[in-house]
């Protein structure tokens, strides 16, 4: 019984984090991990999510009390992988799936379903079709995906350094905003370097986090959605930081 609870906690933790990295609410990510939980009917069955971290409890006469904290630093937005957890905890609660299955999916659900030079492609393309939006003809759709390029390589240095979001907005926009700027000066002066700049910036914008900080709250989790809230702003703050020193640094240019 005791390797049992461990499984068990072990298996809810995952579900757990994966959401949470994934941007899910804190909500759906405590719903999930009670679900998991409750198909052992201890008598204590807790989870409790917050915008960086989850807990989890179990309790009963049979085994000894267990909590187990994992702390969730890193957050992308990933519905699918969301939506998979999710479709795994239900064959789980609904016994279509055994412990075992359940927490082997959640594992392989874990590793990255897509290779990085894909991602890193796909940030790429994502800048000059955010533009295309927009109303940008194709040469400004090339320049917005030009200097979306250095973009990658600057993400890469987040795991090693540990940046954070508002560093990482900063450092990665900045040379881009710088090479839209010259790029028009010296190429193509009759380019609107305002739309291929906000074709730019669209990966960075805190929607989702916008979002869940207004589901958080509406369902009466106000410590999340305040969190969730905090981190749009400084998100947004570092974002528009960051567009007007790649102004003032390439030389006042004006981007409409």
């Amino acid at each position: 019984m005791r390797s049992y609870a461990k499984k068990l906690m072990d298996t809810a933790i995952l579900a757990g984090q994966i959401m949470l990295e994934c941007n899910a609410e804190s909500y759906r990510v405590e719903e999930t991990m009670n679900y998991i939980l409750s198909t052992s009917n201890f008598e204590t069955c807790e989870a409790f999510a917050m915008a960086t971290g989850i807990f989890a409890t179990l309790d009963d006469d049979c085994i000894d009390s267990s909590t187990e904290i994992r702390r969730v630093p890193n957050r992308d937005t990933n519905l699918n992988r969301i939506y998979k957890v999710n479709a795994i905890s239900r064959q789980l609660v609904t016994k279509e799936i055994d412990l075992d299955t359940a927490y082997q999916r959640l594992q392989d659900l874990k590793e990255s379903e897509y290779p990085q030079w894909l991602k890193d492609l796909g940030l790429i393309l994502m800048c000059g079709f955010y533009a295309a939006l927009f109303g940008a003809t194709p040469i400004e759709l090339v320049i917005a995906s030009v200097a979306a390029v250095i973009m990658p390589f600057i993400y890469k240095l987040d795991p090693k350094f540990k940046l954070g979001t508002f560093v990482l907005n900063l450092i990665s926009i900045i040379p881009a905003i710088v090479i839209i700027i010259l790029i028009q000066k010296h190429f193509v002066p009759d380019a609107r370097i305002g739309i291929s700049i906000v074709g730019l910036i669209m990966p960075a914008v805190p929607g989702t986090a916008i979002t869940n900080a207004i589901r958080d709250t509406l369902r009466g989790d106000y410590n999340s959605g305040a969190a969730r809230a905090i981190e749009a702003f400084v998100t947004a703050l570092s974002v528009a930081i960051a567009v007007a020193l790649g102004l003032v640094l390439a030389g006042g240019a004006n981007p409409l």
